[in-house]
């Protein structure tokens, strides 16, 4: 009978099967996990029942470039300004309607403020106008 030392046997971890393991982890949390959906605003879109050609004396035509630049019927505006205009023009006229069309490249927060604008001087009739594709 040996009474000597014995040899301690090394604890070893299997990593032969430790990408599978992993592997199917994934699969399952992939599998398990609920995402949260986004809900958007919920608009009401009118229906047009037919086109109405409206007067020019009613339309106030608002521009906006990618430079940030804002033309009211032509007439360049800073953004701070843009209520003052329009409050007058709606004492003269108060069935106006402002037209708005927007560079593609145009700030959101530069339109956003445009309406803020808009919104305090009490027009708030605004269409936006989407330019036409040309095709065929």
């Amino acid at each position: 009978m040996r009474l000597g030392k014995r040899q301690k046997a090394k604890a070893e971890i299997p990593t032969c099967s430790m990408a599978d393991i992993a592997f199917l982890l994934i699969i399952f949390f992939m599998v398990t996990t609920v995402f949260r959906v986004e809900i958007g605003l919920l608009i009401e879109l009118p229906r047009a029942t037919a086109v109405q050609k409206l007067p020019r004396k009613n339309i106030v035509h608002i521009w906006i470039n990618d430079k940030e630049m804002i033309s009211i019927d032509d007439m360049d505006t800073p953004l701070g300004s843009i209520s003052w205009p329009m409050s007058q023009k709606l004492m003269v006229n108060p069935n106006i309607i402002v037209s708005m069309l927007t560079d593609q490249n145009a700030s959101y927060g530069v339109m956003a403020d445009v309406f803020d604008e808009l919104k305090d001087a009490g027009a708030l009739k605004v269409s936006l106008v989407a330019k036409k594709e040309r095709g065929g």
